[in-house]
């Protein structure tokens, strides 16, 4: 478990990037938070390292501007481009 905060970005359809930073973040879950979080859908993604990996999440709970995400899968999207999947 990483419990040094680390910088992201979280987005969804329609959205735009918005900055968060995730606390106590492991391969299945994150403690984040973002200032100034407007709505919030159900399911979104959130990458930690400009694109190259991204996290598929599900909102677990929230409080004010800090939400709990459960991980449920990691993309690794230079994989998929080097394989020629992406597109």
């Amino acid at each position: 478990m990483n419990k040094h905060p680390t910088e992201g970005l979280l987005f969804f359809d329609g959205s735009q990037n918005l900055r968060v930073i995730a606390y106590d973040m492991s391969r299945t879950g994150a403690v984040v938070h973002s200032d100034r979080l407007g709505l919030l859908p159900i399911d979104f993604y959130i990458t930690f390292d400009d694109f190259l990996t991204v996290a598929r999440c599900r909102l677990a709970w929230r409080y004010r501007d800090d939400f709990g995400v459960v991980i449920e899968r990691w993309l690794d999207l230079r994989q998929r481009i080097e394989s020629g999947q992406a597109g």
